[in-house]
C-alpha cells in the first residue's frame, strides 16, 4: 500500500507542472541511478564504462561515479540533480511504473520497441536544476548497445551541464576582470581568472605568465611564441618545453613517463597537442596531476602552451583539475 502511495506521489509530481518543486541537492561528480536491481546487474557495467573514466592523480579517481538509488532512498533521490533512469518494457518495480507513464504515446512505446527512441532528456521534473536522462529499450540486450553505441552522447549530457554550471559558480562573483582585460591589453590573449589566483611569475620576453593559487596549492601557465608553426605540435616538442619550463621555473619539475597520454586534437578549433599525466620532483619527493594543451594560433602566428598542474597530497585531485581545466579553457586571444 505505501509503495503504490509513493508512486502517485511521485507521477503526480510528473503529471502536474503546478507541483511545488524544491532545490535540487547533489554530490559533484555523483549520478544516480534509477533501475531495477535485476536490470543494474546487467546494466551497470556498461553505464559505468561511460560514466567511471579513471584518470590516475596518481590515485584512482573517476570523472563520475554511478549510484545505484537503492528502493528505500528512491524518494529522497527524485530531488537529486543528475540522476539516470534505465529501465525495459521488461522491467518491474516503481521504475516501470515511471516508464509506463512516459510511453503512455502509443507511437512513443511503438519508436522504443522497434528501436528508434532510447532515450529521453529531462529537466527540473521533480526538482530545480534536476537533470535526467531516461534509458529505455525492448529489452536488456538491446539497451546495452544502445549504451554502448552511443558513449559520447550520453557522457555529454551531463559533462556540458556540469561544466555549464561549474563555469557559473566559478566567475559569477569571483573573477578578476582587470587582470582579464591587462592581460588582452599588454599580450593579445586572456584568460578567465579567480581573484584567489595570484601572477607568481611574468617574464614578456620570454612569453612565459605563471599563475598560482594556494591550499592546496594549484597552477596555470601560459607559453607563447611568436612566429611558431604548428611543426611544434608534436608530443617529443611539448614534453621537451615543459620539463624545460619545469627546470627553469618551478625548481626542477619533471614529467613522469607513468600514466603519460599525448593526442592530437583541437583547442578551441586549432589544430593541438593535448598531454595529461603526472609531474614529479625527485629533489622535494612530490608530485601530482598535469594537463597541457599546447596549439597553433594562425591569426596571431603564435605558439600557446596553456598547462594546468595540481599539488594537494591527501586529497581527491580531480575537482581542483576540472576547475583548472575551466580557466584554461576560456583562453582567447584578442582575434575573438
Amino acid at each position: 500500500m505505501r509503495l503504490t502511495k509513493w508512486i502517485f506521489i511521485l507521477l503526480s509530481c510528473v503529471l502536474i507542472v503546478q507541483c511545488s518543486k524544491p532545490r535540487a541537492w547533489w554530490e559533484e561528480s555523483v549520478i544516480g541511478v534509477m533501475a531495477d536491481p535485476a536490470d543494474w546487474e546487467a546494466l551497470g557495467g556498461p553505464l559505468k564504462q561511460v560514466y567511471e573514466k579513471v584518470v590516475r592523480t596518481p590515485q584512482i579517481e573517476k570523472m563520475y561515479s554511478l549510484r545505484l538509488v537503492e528502493d528505500e532512498d528512491f524518494m529522497q533521490y527524485t530531488k537529486f540533480r543528475y540522476l539516470i533512469l534505465a529501465a525495459t518494457l521488461e522491467s518491474k518495480g516503481r521504475v516501470r511504473t515511471i516508464i509506463d507513464n512516459i510511453l503512455r504515446d502509443p507511437k512513443i512505446k511503438e519508436g522504443v520497441e522497434n528501436g528508434d527512441h532510447f532515450i529521453f532528456i529531462q529537466k527540473n521534473q521533480w526538482a530545480k536544476n534536476q537533470l535526467m536522462a531516461v534509458l529505455v529499450s525492448k529489452d536488456i540486450p538491446m539497451l546495452i548497445r544502445k549504451i554502448q553505441s552511443n558513449r559520447d552522447f550520453l557522457y555529454g549530457i551531463f559533462e556540458s551541464d556540469f561544466q555549464d554550471r561549474l563555469g557559473k559558480d566559478m566567475f559569477q562573483r569571483r573573477e578578476n576582470k582587470e587582470e582579464q582585460e591587462r592581460l588582452l591589453a599588454t599580450f593579445g590573449w586572456t584568460i578567465r581568472l579567480q581573484k584567489d589566483y595570484f601572477l607568481a611569475q611574468e617574464i614578456a620576453k620570454d612569453g612565459f605568465l605563471w599563475y598560482r593559487r594556494m591550499y592546496p596549492e594549484r597552477w596555470i601557465f601560459v607559453r607563447w611564441i611568436n612566429e611558431g608553426d604548428s611543426t611544434l605540435l608534436n608530443a617529443h616538442w611539448v614534453l621537451g618545453e615543459r620539463n624545460r619550463i619545469g627546470s627553469e621555473y618551478y625548481g626542477g619539475d619533471q614529467i613522469s613517463s607513468q600514466y603519460l597520454f599525448s593526442r592530437t586534437g583541437t583547442f578551441h578549433g586549432r589544430p593541438a597537442q593535448i598531454t595529461t599525466g603526472l609531474w614529479v620532483n625527485d629533489d622535494k619527493d612530490v608530485g601530482g596531476p598535469f594537463k597541457n594543451y599546447t596549439f597553433y594560433d594562425e591569426l596571431s602566428e603564435r605558439v600557446y602552451m596553456v598547462d594546468i598542474a595540481v599539488y594537494a597530497p591527501g586529497k581527491d585531485k580531480l575537482p581542483y583539475l576540472r576547475r583548472l581545466d575551466m580557466i584554461a579553457g576560456s583562453f582567447k586571444t584578442v582575434f575573438e
